[in-house]
């Protein structure tokens, strides 16, 4: 599976199998993920691997649309730490924003491995404290990971048209080499 293949085939799964995802696996996936890019080369990231059931229940009690999820399997806290030689970085949370690309390098990687994930929107504040994360650091992300039980594909339906989403120069204005039948044709390849 290519790149391209992995964004676009990847679902968000919410039914997983009891089966647990191999340290092996689970090391390949964040071996691969950890090359995500950061400002300066900082990688402020850290992750917590969680599998303990009772930790994995309080911390999707203070999931947002996830009490479905109080049976995964394992999940990964993906969290912002400092970006110790630009503070700068900090101010302006680039830091946060390298860490949330590095948990969208998570789920890629698993779904490549044919491990599923799924974002977890959570109080960050009470998942700090769960965790026990020093309080300068902020968990970014929650991702449930485990084996899907089904992959339901996407449908065209599922996303917007691109020319809704590029503009060129300033918002708004339309970006006129945008031509949906060419972009469906070349994204089936």
């Amino acid at each position: 599976m290519n790149v391209g293949e992995a964004i676009v085939t990847r679902r968000s799964v919410r039914d997983y199998q009891e089966k647990p995802v191999p340290d092996d696996v689970l090391v390949d996936i964040l071996e691969t993920a950890k090359w995500a890019p950061s400002p300066v080369n900082s990688q402020p990231w850290r992750f917590i691997v969680i599998r303990d059931r009772e930790i994995l229940t309080r911390v999707m009690a203070h999931a947002k649309y996830g009490s479905h999820l109080s049976e995964v399997p394992m999940a990964i806290a993906v969290i912002a730490t400092d970006v110790e030689t630009f503070h700068w970085f900090n101010e302006i949370e680039e830091n946060k924003y390298a860490a949330a690309v590095v948990a969208t390098s998570i789920m890629l990687a698993a779904w490549e491995k044919g491990v599923g994930t799924g974002w977890v929107s959570v109080d960050r504040k009470e998942i700090n404290d769960i965790l026990d994360v020093p309080r300068e650091y902020t968990v970014v992300a929650v991702i449930a990971m485990g084996y899907p039980v089904r992959v339901e594909p996407h449908s065209d339906a599922d996303r917007r048209p691109l020319d809704m989403m590029v503009f060129s120069g300033k918002y708004g204005e339309r970006f006129p080499r945008i031509d949906e039948e060419w972009v469906e044709e070349h994204m089936k390849k």
